[in-house]
């Protein structure tokens, strides 16, 4: 009975020793950043408005747009922009094509972020144009108003979320090519194919002139000439994904204002403008084989190579293909 005592005691010395040993713990509780909605009041079960700001589009919409504009017969839905809501609101004017423009045709959008002077809005709520009239209806936007649209405008016209958009620049495309034996004197071949995506049927040991329709324009939807890209080519390949047996040869590119006005796949009768083309003798290549064509444009806003098709577009990869009968 002693020894199992002593043994009690032994092991209520030690963890006394350990717990004396230890250093108190201090915690420091972090402070927690300011939340506005602990300011509401939810004990009567009825929310607190919380204020918008006048400033902000949200403000512009429900102070301005929705009272002002979005009456019945006119930017209720009839015509845009539509101020009934403040996503339609928003859609329906920053980058939204101008329909109705001055005599000059001067403006392209209704608001262009941090430019008042290529805003269709700006215009409209600060005309003096009597023929044109200035909006709203009978010129009953206050002076502190219309400031206030021009200031988001000029502020870059940000959404509810407090961001400015910015267009889209796309990557050069194409509208297809046209093929002619020999010359644009010649047979035209890119038609001889057994329906729109299979390969294009070649005759034996001629030369073949095509000519790619590559469609490239910038942010502003300006129309960018070759003269603009960095590079032009086209591969030829066995390999549909180009990764063996590449010939390359560099686009021939016609002056910017003189290109090669000829039909489109589609349509005989639609002319479109063609400024690449290049020239094959299908004696080089093996009869009864399928070869894919692919472009390589690189424009002066890209850092980077478009190729067209690329590996996922499997639905115009036959399409830009051939067969040397």
């Amino acid at each position: 009975m002693k020894n199992t005592f002593k043994i009690v005691l032994f092991f209520f010395a030690i963890v006394v020793i350990i717990n004396s040993c230890k250093k108190d713990i201090i915690r420091i509780e972090p402070e927690l950043p300011f939340n506005p909605f602990d300011t509401i009041d939810y004990s009567n079960g009825v929310l607190d408005d919380i204020p918008i700001d006048s400033n902000s589009f949200l403000g512009l919409h429900k102070y301005i747009f929705s009272q002002t504009c979005a009456v019945p017969g006119c930017h209720d839905g009839s015509f845009e922009p539509d101020f009934r809501t403040v996503q339609s609101a928003y859609n329906t004017l920053v980058y939204a094509p101008v329909i109705k423009n001055d005599a000059d045709g001067t403006f392209s959008w209704r608001v262009v972020p941090g430019d008042t002077a290529y805003s269709w809005l700006y215009e409209r709520i600060t005309t003096e144009d009597e023929i044109l009239g200035r909006m709203p209806l009978y010129d009953t936007l206050y002076p502190n108003e219309r400031q206030i649209i021009i200031d988001w405008i000029l502020d870059g016209a940000k959404d509810v979320f407090g961001q400015s958009p910015t267009l889209a620049d796309f990557q050069p495309t194409t509208y297809g090519f046209i093929a002619y034996q020999n010359d644009t004197d010649g047979v035209r071949v890119d038609t001889i194919r057994a329906d729109f995506v299979s390969p294009v049927q070649l005759p034996t040991s001629t030369n073949v002139e095509f000519w790619v329709g590559i469609y490239d324009t910038d942010e502003n939807l300006v129309l960018q000439y070759p003269s603009s890209f960095e590079s032009s080519t086209i591969k030829i390949s066995q390999d549909g994904l180009f990764n063996t047996g590449v010939t390359e040869i560099d686009f021939e590119v016609e002056p910017d204002f003189l290109p090669y006005y000829g039909p489109s796949y589609y349509d005989p009768l639609y002319i479109l403008p063609y400024w690449h083309h290049f020239t094959i003798n299908t004696a080089d290549f093996e009869t009864s084989k399928l070869y894919f064509l692919r472009i390589y444009v690189q424009d002066n806003s890209h850092d980077y190579v478009t190729e067209i098709p690329d590996d996922s577009q499997f639905y115009i990869m036959t399409y830009f293909s051939f067969i040397i009968e």
